[in-house]
């Protein structure tokens, strides 16, 4: 979010008891956010069922694209700057201004080093699928300068592994990826609800309308992640619903604890700030590594298309972070 709802201007302090209008209205917003939220995830998951959309690539590169860019956009501008705010607060009177950025870049690190040390793991080949070599290989066996007396055993028991590991690996690369970025929208997802609960009056109306278009792009994004993650109709059914259900939870705690619960509180800023900068990091993570390195940097099909495709592929990816990036200036 792009600002933190203050209701005083002292630290701790709370807002005053909501009306019966107002609490009508704070109600109403959980199933029109939890819509919205499926509206957008689900819109991808049956893109790809629908054959008039299926059989068109152009229309998924496109809806990728702009998953993509709504990513990338959410990080540096719905996350990091209301988690630098937060800890920058002057109720939390820090001596270091910088802890933000510190937890975002150590998020990003943890990221490389879990997704990398996962996908070793679960992606070791079994005995079964290794052909051992108890000889060195004929090339080897040929060299003037090999001495097979000499050379470790680790020369002569070589290990040719499938190269189906490789696009195994990539595709368990992929899930292990979408898990994590999902739990970071999520956080986010709970805490934006927690701020729309606990605001009232031109200030809710405004960030209600604000996440429901929000919610509705941000969905798109998990539906897309979750779409070129795993291939069966009930994970990416599920993945939707329980994106669409965060922000609602975070709007029924906002709600109940609105009569006690201060933003500027030393524990309401220290939680946010931390759970965002967290959350930030993970979503750096996957957009730009993830999603724009692996997706179209250094991937040989994005190169191969045509000029034309890949100037709309990026207008598509341009226009989803333009998106969020104008959501952000309202909440």
């Amino acid at each position: 979010m792009a600002t933190t709802v203050t209701v005083n201007f002292t630290c701790g302090g709370v807002r005053d008891g909501s009306s019966d209008d107002d609490l009508a209205v704070e109600i109403a917003s959980v199933p029109v956010i939890f819509l919205c939220s499926l509206a957008g995830s689900m819109l991808p998951v049956l893109s790809s069922y629908l054959a008039c959309l299926r059989n068109s690539r152009k229309v998924m590169e496109c809806f990728n694209a702009l998953g993509f860019g709504v990513v990338v956009s959410t990080a540096f501008v719905h996350m990091i700057p209301p988690a630098m705010r937060n800890l920058d607060s002057p109720c939390l009177d820090l001596p270091y201004t910088g802890l933000a950025m510190v937890i975002v870049l150590a998020t990003v690190y943890i990221m490389q080093v879990l997704e990398t040390e996962l996908v070793i793991a679960m992606s070791r080949p079994s005995p079964s699928e290794m052909t051992i070599f108890d000889e060195p290989p004929a090339m080897l066996a040929k060299d003037d300068h090999y001495d097979d007396a000499e050379s470790p055993l680790e020369m002569r028991r070589m290990t040719r592994v499938p190269a189906t590991a490789t696009l195994a690996q990539t595709i368990l690369r992929r899930k292990i990826t979408t898990i994590i970025f999902e739990v970071g929208v999520a956080i986010h997802s709970v805490l934006i609800g927690l701020e729309l609960g606990v605001a009232d009056g031109d200030t809710f109306l405004t960030l209600w309308i604000a996440l429901s278009c929000h919610q509705f792009f941000e969905g798109v994004a998990v539906g897309t992640s979750s779409v070129s993650a795993f291939s069966g109709l009930k994970a990416a059914l599920r993945t939707a619903f329980l994106f669409s259900i965060t922000t609602p939870i975070g709007i029924v705690i906002g709600i109940l604890v609105s009569d006690s619960y201060s933003p500027t509180s030393t524990t309401a800023l220290w939680v946010s700030g931390v759970l965002e900068a967290i959350a930030g990091g993970i979503l750096v993570y996957t957009g730009l590594v993830e999603l724009v390195t692996y997706q179209y940097t250094i991937n040989a099909d994005f190169h191969a298309k045509s000029t034309p495709r890949r100037t709309a592929i990026y207008v598509c990816f341009y226009i989803g972070s333009a998106i969020m990036a104008a959501i952000g200036y309202f909440v």
